[in-house]
């Protein structure tokens, strides 16, 4: 090579972009280290909503329940029912949602945590979709999809309102900062 180092421009060549720069690292590991100190680090990346596991589950369970209600209720005002329901049925299908989408998610972020995160939760609502449909399945009566494409109309619906008021539940809890689209905080 004229004017320079060989090794160091086979360097530069076999760099990969995607990885960060050693600045972008050190940069990260300096916030990380005035963020350590401050009470209520939020677990954001993960689907927790609370330290305590089982006041985890107490709090998927609230919000599933509530998330469904309206769900089902917003399919029933525009007079297109997702589910026959009845209440002990939708009660014992709630309570089924929360702990087999719970023992699944924990697996899934131990052992897929790159597929969660890479799929932007395209990933997470194909295994809601499936969870809702076994749950379906076990609940013989009071707990019914009108259709395939009731459930799949659910399970999205059902999935972002979910996402959003978990969010806001992460927030009040941990006082954390949402980062919104563009890097704002709010």
């Amino acid at each position: 090579m004229l004017g320079g180092c060989p090794m160091s421009s086979n360097n530069k060549d076999h760099k990969d972009p995607k990885k960060p720069t050693e600045e972008e690292l050190l940069a990260l590991l300096e916030e990380l280290k005035r963020t350590k100190g401050k009470k209520g680090v939020p677990l954001s990346l993960g689907f927790l909503l609370h330290r305590n596991y089982l006041i985890h589950l107490l709090l998927s369970f609230g919000i599933n329940f509530l998330i469904s209600a309206v769900v089902l209720g917003l399919a029933a005002g525009i007079k297109q029912p997702l589910i026959d329901i009845t209440f002990p049925g939708y009660v014992l299908a709630i309570i089924l949602l929360t702990l087999i989408e719970n023992f699944v998610k924990i697996l899934l972020f131990k052992y897929l945590t790159r597929l969660m995160i890479l799929s932007m939760g395209i990933f997470s609502v194909l295994v809601q979709i499936v969870i809702l449909y076994i749950v379906d399945l076990i609940v013989q009566n009071g707990f019914e999809f009108n259709g395939i494409e009731h459930l799949f109309i659910f399970a999205f619906i059902f999935s972002i309102l979910r996402v959003i008021l978990s969010n806001y539940i992460r927030k009040w809890l941990y006082k954390e900062r949402l980062i919104l689209f563009g890097g704002k905080h709010k």
